[in-house]
């Protein structure tokens, strides 16, 4: 980890608490749920509000599918973390197998026809969204995907894209195969909102994207709002900052498993504290999946104007 704020925990309560999750789970807490408790009227309540009504709630796809979306989005943007949590949780649901042989080549296993039609259109998405056409949402309608589960996919996937940048900029530890199983077990049962593992009704994603982002980038926070929407425009190929924004937020957006220990130490001296720095990536990581999110739901939408 990174920050040693979030690893220790950014006030009395919350290290007290991160130490008895940790004693009661008999594993250390892993470093996703100590970021989910930092800086939480920041970025922890409108994220998790997000994440659990798109992991949780009413969908078309099931929580197996939904979380095998987000394993192999992270095993595009190479995020170990991510890929180990996600795919533990998917494997208790779906098979260890399928999963397995899903995330190391989906075009080659025995999927669903709509499944495989929404990782092809997922991959596109994630890899080069600037190439996705209608024509790539049209062929996954074909399939017998409802649009409203080709969005609920599209919502997944740009969490996903938020959440493994966060993990790699931060540099999550990883944990062992049976620790992962052991989280896994959590949260299935109790989803991704602490004490709130009901299942929500469907989530009005826009609604939801839209509270995250306003929170994050033009909320109140240790760093200008200002800056915290440059960094999330050039994490997307916007604008260049001044050293040494620019070089993280360009990482972030382009490849953050390749950030380094030296890029987050510069930011945090330049921001003046963790957790101003810790806004800061967060505004990058967020440029990253909303632009996702954004440019799937614009491609849905012409496709259905020309149906």
């Amino acid at each position: 980890m990174r920050l040693h704020e979030v690893e220790r925990g950014d006030s009395l309560l919350s290290q007290i608490l991160i130490r008895f999750l940790s004693l009661m789970s008999g594993m250390r807490l892993p470093d996703a749920a100590r970021v989910a408790f930092y800086h939480k009227q920041f970025s922890g309540d409108s994220m998790s509000a997000w994440t659990h009504a798109a992991m949780r709630g009413e969908s078309a796809w099931s929580v197996g599918e939904r979380e095998l979306m987000a394993a192999i989005t992270a095993r595009w943007n190479s995020c170990p973390f991510c890929i180990g949590a996600h795919g533990a949780i998917a494997a208790r649901a779906l098979g260890r197998p399928q999963v397995l042989s899903t995330l190391e080549n989906f075009r080659q296993v025995e999927l669903s026809p709509n499944l495989q039609a929404i990782l092809v259109f997922l991959e596109i998405l994630t890899r080069r969204p600037g190439e996705l056409t209608p024509e790539d949402a049209w062929a996954v309608l074909c399939k017998g995907v409802t649009s409203q589960a080709l969005e609920d996919a599209i919502a997944v996937c740009a969490l996903f894209h938020i959440t493994t940048r966060c993990a790699d900029t931060l540099d999550y530890q990883m944990l062992s195969e049976k620790d992962f199983d052991r989280a896994a077990k959590q949260l299935l049962v109790q989803g991704y909102a602490f004490g709130k593992g009901k299942t929500p009704p469907h989530p009005d994603h826009r609604v939801l994207a839209d509270a995250v982002r306003q929170r994050i980038l033009f909320g109140p926070g240790k760093t200008d709002a200002l800056l915290r929407q440059a960094m999330a425009e050039r994490a997307i190929g916007g604008p260049p900052l001044s050293a040494p924004y620019d070089e993280l937020a360009r990482q972030i957006g382009e490849a953050a498993y390749k950030v380094t220990d030296e890029q987050v130490a510069k930011v945090v001296e330049q921001a003046g504290s963790e957790k101003a720095a810790f806004e800061l990536m967060m505004a990058a990581a967020l440029g990253a999946g909303l632009h996702r999110f954004w440019r799937g739901l614009g491609v849905l939408e012409e496709a259905q104007k020309t149906a």
